[in-house]
């Protein structure tokens, strides 16, 4: 995403209606606003900055205009919401995710993990371990190491 888009996501503001920031997201995304793989950079890109709020919109968007949620968006968004120190919103998403009947993996309930290791939120963490394993995830080494760094803190 250019950095001309996130100037003009900041102009809108955060109480935007979802059709301004659809017609920013045609005017710079065009034809690629419903790849996922397109999607995935750009909300990449909201997690070098502190416009989180603004992701949740532009992810909102999206939906409404056709694109199909799937566990590379959620763990991109979740990613750019623990760049960010926003593990409230990275558990919103998972949590929007998993209503939405999208297939949730290791992955992306470990970015959620790292979310709240990054805030300092153990019992959280630990309550997304225990949630693992009653959905039958595998647990990994990136999972537990986020898990005890959360409980360091």
């Amino acid at each position: 995403m250019s950095d001309s888009m996130f100037r003009e996501l900041d102009s809108l503001g955060l109480n935007t209606k979802d059709d301004r920031i659809g017609e920013l997201i045609d005017r710079h995304l065009g034809a690629s606003a419903l790849d996922p793989r397109a999607v995935v950079k750009v909300l990449s890109n909201f997690g070098s900055t502190t416009r989180v709020a603004q992701l949740v919109k532009v992810l909102a968007s999206l939906r409404k205009r056709g694109l199909e949620l799937n566990e590379f968006l959620a763990s991109s968004a979740i990613n750019a919401c623990r760049k960010c120190c926003e593990w409230e919103m990275a558990l919103n998403i998972l949590q929007t995710m998993a209503v939405s009947h999208v297939t949730l993996n290791t992955i992306t309930y470990n970015a959620a993990v790292s979310s709240c290791e990054k805030g300092g939120q153990w019992a959280k963490a630990l309550g997304l371990l225990a949630e693992m394993t009653v959905i039958n995830l595998q647990l990994n080494t990136i999972t537990y190491s986020a898990a005890a760094s959360a409980c360091e803190k």
